[in-house]
C-alpha cells in the first residue's frame, strides 16, 4: 500500500518542519515530503509520503500536480493500492484531481480510498469573508517560507465555489470516501484560531476554528473519527516549530498524531480488504 498525503492551504509555508502528520523535525525542502514519514513507514509497513502541492494556488492548479503524482505512483509495480489522506484544502484539491482523471478514464484502479481530514468539503464562510481582501493582498505578501501565490487559493475554499462543484461532481465510485471531523471548545483552540472560531460559532459552535464540522463530511463517506481538536493541533506539529511566531499562534497542547495516523491507515486497510 502507498499512502499519499495532500497538505492544505499555506502548507508549504511550514513544510520544512510541519507537514501533516510528519515527525516535526526541521529539514530542507523537499526532503521533508519523504523523510518526515520514515518512522510511519517502519511502524506500518507501507509507503508514506506527502505530495508537494502549492500552498498558495487554486484547487485546479494543485489538482494537476496530484493527478500527475497519482499516475506516476500507480505505475510502480511494487504498489498495489493507493490511499489518499488529504487535509483541509487538500481535500477539494484532491477531489478535483480525481474527477478530472475519472472523466478521462485515466483514474488508476489502484487508487482505492480518500480520507478527508478536516476537509473543506462544502467550503467555509471564513473564505467567503476573506476572499476579496486576501486576493488583493496575496501578491504583495510572502510570509514565512511560503511560495508565491498563483491566485485563487481562498476562492477555492468559499462556500460558493465548493457547493457549486459538489452539485456537478462526485467522488468516483471506485474510490471509497472516509471522513475525519474535528471541533473544539473555544478555550482550547489555538490562539490564532480563536477569532475565526468565534465567527463560525455564530453559525454553529461545532467547528475547529476554520471549518464547520458538518461541512467536513464527504458525501456518502464512512465517518472514521470525531476529534476534539482545532484545525491545526491534531495534524500539524506547529508547537515544535523553531519559529517563535508560529509557536505563539499554535496551541501548546500536544496530540498523539503518530498513533492517530496509524489508526486511520490500519482501519482503512482493514475495511478495504473485506
Amino acid at each position: 500500500m502507498s499512502v499519499l498525503i495532500v497538505p492544505g492551504i499555506l502548507g508549504d509555508c511550514v513544510d520544512g518542519q510541519a507537514l501533516p502528520f510528519s515527525d516535526g523535525r526541521v529539514r530542507v525542502r523537499p526532503r521533508n515530503y519523504t523523510e518526515a514519514y520514515a518512522h510511519l513507514e517502519n511502524q506500518l509497513g507501507v509507503r508514506v509520503r506527502a505530495i508537494e502541492v502549492r500552498g498558495r494556488a487554486s484547487s485546479q492548479f494543485n489538482a494537476a500536480i496530484i493527478a500527475r503524482e497519482l499516475t506516476l505512483e500507480a505505475q510502480k509495480s511494487e504498489v498495489h493500492h493507493i490511499v489518499l489522506v488529504a487535509y483541509s484544502k487538500g481535500v477539494p484539491d484532491t477531489l478535483v484531481a480525481l474527477a478530472a482523471l475519472d472523466s478521462t478514464r485515466l483514474l488508476p484502479a489502484k487508487v482505492r480510498a480518500l480520507v478527508s481530514i478536516s476537509g473543506v468539503v462544502m467550503g467555509t464562510p471564513i473564505a467567503d469573508r476573506m476572499e476579496w481582501l486576501y486576493e488583493n493582498l496575496a501578491a504583495k505578501l510572502s510570509p514565512l517560507d511560503c511560495t508565491a501565490s498563483t491566485g485563487g487559493e481562498v476562492t477555492s475554499l468559499t462556500v460558493r465555489e465548493r457547493t457549486t462543484w459538489l452539485v456537478r461532481n462526485a467522488v468516483p465510485q471506485s474510490v471509497k470516501p472516509y471522513s475525519v471531523v474535528a471541533h473544539i471548545h473555544r478555550d482550547a483552540a489555538a490562539p490564532a484560531l480563536v477569532p475565526s472560531y468565534d465567527a463560525l460559532a455564530t453559525v454553529n459552535r461545532l467547528n475547529d476554528g476554520q471549518v464547520l464540522a458538518g461541512s467536513m463530511l464527504l458525501p456518502n463517506a464512512t465517518l472514521l473519527a470525531e476529534v476534539k481538536s482545532d484545525h491545526w493541533t491534531y495534524v500539524l506539529a506547529l508547537n515544535r516549530s523553531p519559529s517563535l511566531l508560529v509557536r505563539s499562534m499554535a496551541s501548546p497542547t500536544d496530540f498523539p498524531r503518530d498513533a492517530f495516523f496509524r489508526a486511520i491507515v490500519k482501519t482503512v486497510a482493514t475495511d478495504l480488504s473485506r
